[in-house]
């Protein structure tokens, strides 16, 4: 088993500034912070390290699902480091809602730099302290993850591309 970080890069035609907002504010996550066939629904952040961004996954049928969250390490418009996981209305730690092995806590680690006049975003995930089937879960669903990443970062690469034109 690979035991890797889960990585995705994406490099944005937009300033690190906007790119760095878009990744902490809640006016601008609430705005496309959701996979691709999917909509972002109600969401608080309180961007600084111990700080919570808690928030609603809403798919085109059927109930919505959270997610939170904590923010661990903030470099400014360098890099973000969270323990992400899928939480309840009342922002308590709960299993994925169609993969009940999923690990409780992931690590997130976003890393921000400027490239060609735009902005590269690094994105390393990792299982955290999860037993082996687990870990075996997150290490099989790369593929799920480059799409489900993917298509949240097209979602972020359009609504740059829109908020830039306005």
């Amino acid at each position: 088993m690979n035991y890797e970080p889960f990585v995705l890069e994406r490099t944005f035609k937009a300033p690190l500034p906007l790119v760095w907002a878009a990744l902490s504010q809640a006016e601008h996550l609430s705005q496309w912070m959701s996979p691709k066939g999917m909509t972002p629904g109600r969401c608080m952040c309180e961007f600084r390290e111990g700080g919570i961004y808690h928030y609603e996954i809403l798919p085109p049928e059927g109930p919505g699902f959270w997610g939170r969250w904590i923010f661990r390490e903030i470099v400014d418009q360098e890099l973000i480091v969270n323990h992400v996981s899928f939480s309840d209305e009342g922002c308590g730690i709960t299993r994925h809602p169609m993969a009940h092995d999923w690990p409780i806590e992931t690590l997130s680690r976003t890393q921000f730099s400027e490239v060609d006049g735009g902005t590269l975003v690094r994105l390393e995930w990792s299982a955290l302290g999860s037993d082996p089937v687990a870990l075996k879960i997150f290490d099989d669903a790369r593929p799920s993850m480059t799409q489900g990443w993917g298509g949240t970062m097209d979602k972020l690469d359009e609504y740059l591309e829109e908020i830039q034109n306005v």
